[in-house]
């Protein structure tokens, strides 16, 4: 956690682990540690998970035999366990390898305490080792995190793009098989280049129109075969609907003045989605992770007293965020992007990566501007 920081609002790196391992159906995830730690990642992730729920006995005497026991008895429904020992196994300095070593677990040492929930996402990559096939076809997706309410949503995104120009979906970093990750295709796109997982060579990122523009052009180079015409179709006609309807709203109201939180790449690419199409003015963005992963102006906002301060001094009159930010300043305009978001229910797969996510920001955006209307994503 930053040095100041009081009140953090960000998921830590126990569920940043969680969120990795449990996008793969065939991989059991356990939580070894108290019930309490273990329902804070549950509430988080979108996936099921297991718990030794230690009692206080467990954490004097051991807890060992439970731990093995859990093991054991879901050992034959997944293909393989993956064992995240949570606080107070890992301050009581639990060996947990020769424990479990009949059963060729996977052990994430990422207690809430070690960092943030990206730090314990990519400490669970490397316990994964992942590697990559040189003749296998297609292209990974990456970048899924079932932290993100958006996860599903990007992924179903990602897979019918790369389909459109006619290209194969390998592995998807996070969703889908755990063998899978040890045969990736040698090029990867990205839904969120925050997580990004580092296995193959990268064509770019699916975020933003002209990110799109770019990928599917380097993807050409690398796929050969494919044929992104289609996808470029696609492209401008979605710029075309969004410079429409922006420039409707703009012939009756102003440009908006935006508060942007979000973690680096959304706010990055909301931000410039905003600024082109509806000239609004970015008041500031704030980031749940390090600002130095913007390449525009930001301020890191991971905690309830900095983002009052900067949502005081930038007196935005459109908020995109959380409910931490709407419950900050419930009058104004508000669209909810980022965790948590109370009160509401998602069901249906929306993306922020595509050009769906593209329409869907927008479309977000100008329903919550329009006067006497008020729309999350």
């Amino acid at each position: 956690m930053p040095e100041g920081c009081e009140n953090p609002v960000w998921p830590c790196a126990m569920a940043g682990a969680a969120a990795c391992l449990s996008g793969f159906h065939d991989l059991g995830v356990i939580l070894h540690g108290s019930s309490g730690c273990y329902y804070y990642t549950q509430s988080l992730v979108q996936a099921p998970l297991h718990c030794t729920t230690l009692a206080c006995e467990d954490v004097i005497f051991g807890a060992e035999e439970r731990l093995r026991a859990l093991v054991a008895e879901l050992a034959g429904s997944y293909a393989r366990i993956a064992v995240i020992p949570m606080c107070v196994p890992s301050i009581v300095g639990e060996d947990l390898a020769p424990l479990l070593e009949d059963y060729n677990v996977l052990i994430v040492d990422t207690p809430g305490f070690t960092g943030r929930m990206e730090e314990g996402y990519r400490r669970a990559m490397e316990v994964i080792a992942p590697s990559v096939d040189e003749s296998r076809a297609g292209v990974n997706i990456d970048g899924i995190a079932l932290t993100d309410r958006f996860a599903r949503g990007n992924r179903r995104e990602g897979e019918r793009l790369l389909r459109m120009a006619g290209i194969p979906v390998a592995t998807c970093f996070c969703s889908g098989r755990l063998e899978d990750t040890y045969r990736a295709a040698p090029v990867t796109v990205e839904a969120n280049p925050d997580l990004r997982s580092g296995v193959g060579t990268s064509a770019g990122s699916l975020l933003g129109l002209e990110n799109l523009r770019t990928t599917f052009h380097n993807l050409q180079s690398h796929c050969s075969g494919s044929d992104s015409d289609r996808v470029f179709c696609e492209i401008d006609e979605t710029e075309e609907s969004v410079v429409r309807s922006c420039d409707r709203y703009l012939r009756r109201n102003n440009p908006p003045r935006a508060a942007i939180f979000a973690t680096a790449a959304y706010a990055e690419m909301i931000a410039g989605l905003l600024a082109t199409y509806l000239d609004a003015e970015i008041a500031v963005v704030g980031t749940r992770n390090p600002p130095s992963l913007c390449s525009i102006p930001a301020r890191e906002a991971y905690d309830l007293g900095t983002i009052g301060d900067l949502i005081r001094e930038s007196e935005p009159d459109l908020l995109i965020g959380s409910s931490y930010e709407h419950v900050t300043a419930p009058r104004i305009r508000f669209v909810g992007l980022t965790y948590p978001l109370r009160g509401q229910y998602m069901l249906q797969n929306r993306a922020v990566a595509g050009t769906e996510g593209v329409l869907s920001v927008i479309e977000a955006v100008l329903n919550a501007c329009t006067p006497g209307n008020a729309q999350r994503i």
